[in-house]
């Protein structure tokens, strides 16, 4: 396994960092970790005896699942707090060091989205998942998932015209 997946992870770290890159809204250091997380599952998975017929959209679709848990896991924490009455903190702003300055936007407005909403926006159009499949990662009817969804396009483009104006 060691030359194999030595020589994998070379081919699939940037494709796995790229991943989460574009859908952390810009937080380098959550993509780093995200794709730190994505790898020790793949390895676990392996240390278990998983075949993998396909190694690239075996490591892509562990890599979208820890996206979803991430995306679970601040709403639980949020809600939480929420709960406990404390205030939730915004996530850091994108840096414009690796990205162009229309991506940085793009970036910046959809860090305003709800956590909901962009985990269903970056399934969907950015994935490319069709709704059965986004409603299922989001654990929510088809008929939610289309109005979180509308919900979602909505405030982004609201939160992409301020960007722009700031």
């Amino acid at each position: 396994m060691s030359d194999w997946f030595d020589e994998f992870y070379d081919e699939a770290l940037p494709v796995v960092f790229g991943y989460f890159a574009r859908r952390c809204g810009g937080r380098v250091g959550l993509a780093e970790d995200l794709t730190q997380e994505t790898f020790l599952s793949a390895i676990r998975s392996l240390d278990r005896g998983a075949q993998v017929a396909a190694p690239m959209p075996w490591i892509v679709s562990i890599a979208r699942r820890r996206l979803v848990d991430h995306y679970r896991s601040e709403r639980r924490r949020r809600d939480s707090h929420e709960t406990l009455g404390a205030r939730h903190e915004g996530s850091p702003r994108a840096t414009q060091s690796t990205t162009t300055v229309a991506e940085a936007r793009l970036l910046s407005a959809l860090d305003r989205v709800d956590r909901d909403q962009r985990l269903a926006l970056i399934l969907r159009y950015v994935d490319d998942l069709p709704l059965n499949e986004v409603a299922h990662f989001v654990g929510r009817t088809e008929s939610a998932t289309e109005s979180l969804l509308r919900r979602g396009r909505q405030t982004l483009r609201k939160a992409f015209e301020e960007v722009g104006d700031v």
